[in-house]
């Protein structure tokens, strides 16, 4: 039985990587043939694009209120920023996506060939038993214009059989405008499951079809075959507090600060761009791949993140962590999910200017561990069930 994986890869974005990385791992781990099919990855510019942009003016003006107008400002200039960072680090960037490229090819089980969405498309002659589309935010209507390439549309002239693995939708709620396209492609898959609660009721209220809920693929792999199999250890001898953000929040700052002080450590920030973080205390780290990422939370003595895998793998790694969340967003579904399953909801604050400092800087990971094992039991379960039928 040969697999093939549909899902996001050498977009330089550690948590796709990493979870394409631990999908085909984890099968060919169970005794299956699986490989991620090298697919092309049409980057959607999401802040220059009306399907991301309507929604957070929308979100800002109902939370808001009056204070919408300064927020929208600030998001822009953040945005405006980080562009400006982008073209003065050119070099830098090619420099980081090659770590990706070079992660892909020598860690990740792929097929020989690329393939461009028109070529998956018109393909006649892919020799797989079995398509997944696998986890990520492959769903998310604000991040591809290719939704039928990944709910396996192309799969369809063949006999194979297809099914879902974690599949992200993300956003809390699908526009009336989409809705029917979302109708017309969820019958693609044959064995369906998600990654979120919130993604699994809005499947059933568009289809009446019920979805399993699963792990994220980087949950199917302990933390101690993650430092077998991927890890690379930091060169970073003092204690720190790891900061992984990808809004760029301001208040992260000042909760880092605040952390580092009760902890007596350094802190680690982990950029997506190439921004430095000026403070005295602080180790700014760019030229990161994803098995440099992993170290890093690994080896953390706490970990401060915004960001869904972020916040997975300081569970996987049992670090005590404060996961910030944006109270205007509309994409909460990926991290409140996991922090409800996990019975870890405690661990949010909201970025809504409050600027309030965790109450709780450890956590007994004993009970989460559990909790972890079960799903995992269930999340392969599915797995083995919708394989072998």
């Amino acid at each position: 039985m040969k697999i093939g994986i549909v899902t996001y890869v050498k977009c330089d974005n550690y948590g796709a990587e990493l979870q394409a990385y631990a999908l085909q791992w984890k099968l060919n781990k169970l005794g299956y043939d699986a490989e991620v099919i090298d697919l092309q990855k049409i980057e959607k510019d999401l802040a220059s694009n009306a399907s991301s942009i309507v929604p957070a003016i929308v979100n800002r003006f109902k939370i808001l209120g009056w204070k919408a107008p300064w927020s929208i400002f600030k998001l822009a200039i953040n945005v405006l920023k980080r562009k400006v960072t982008a073209q003065k680090n050119e070099n830098n960037i090619k420099l980081k996506h090659r770590l990706f490229i070079d992660f892909f090819e020598n860690y990740i089980r792929h097929s020989k060939k690329h393939y461009t969405i028109e070529e998956i498309r018109e393909a006649t002659d892919l020799a797989y038993d079995v398509y997944i589309a696998g986890s990520d935010q492959i769903w998310n209507y604000m991040h591809t214009d290719n939704l039928d390439v990944y709910f396996l549309e192309f799969a369809k002239k063949s006999k194979a059989k297809r099914m879902s693995y974690a599949a992200s939708i993300s956003v809390s709620h699908i526009p009336d405008s989409r809705q029917n396209l979302y109708r017309k492609l969820l019958p693609n898959i044959q064995y369906l499951s998600v990654r979120e609660l919130q993604g699994a009721k809005i499947i059933e209220h568009l289809t009446g079809r019920k979805a399993e809920v699963v792990l994220d693929p980087t949950l199917l792999i302990n933390s101690g075959e993650w430092t077998e199999n991927v890890v690379r250890l930091p060169e970073i001898k003092e204690k720190y507090v790891l900061v992984y953000t990808l809004s760029g929040s301001s208040y992260i700052k000042r909760l880092s600060q605040y952390v580092a002080k009760s902890l007596n450590c350094k802190i680690v920030d982990m950029r997506i761009d190439f921004q430095k973080n000026k403070d005295g205390n602080v180790i700014t780290c760019y030229d990161l791949g994803p098995r440099e990422w992993v170290g890093l939370i690994s080896k953390a003595q706490y970990v401060i993140t915004d960001s869904f895998h972020g916040t997975a793998f300081s569970i996987n790694f049992n670090k005590p962590f404060t996961t910030l969340v944006n109270p205007v967003s509309n994409m909460n579904s990926r991290v409140l999910s996991i922090l409800e399953i996990t019975q870890l909801t405690s661990r949010v604050i909201y970025d809504d200017g409050d600027n309030i400092m965790p109450k709780d800087l450890t956590i007994d990971f004993r009970p989460v561990n559990q909790i972890i094992e079960r799903w995992r039991k269930k999340s392969i379960d599915f797995i083995h069930k919708s394989l072998q039928e």
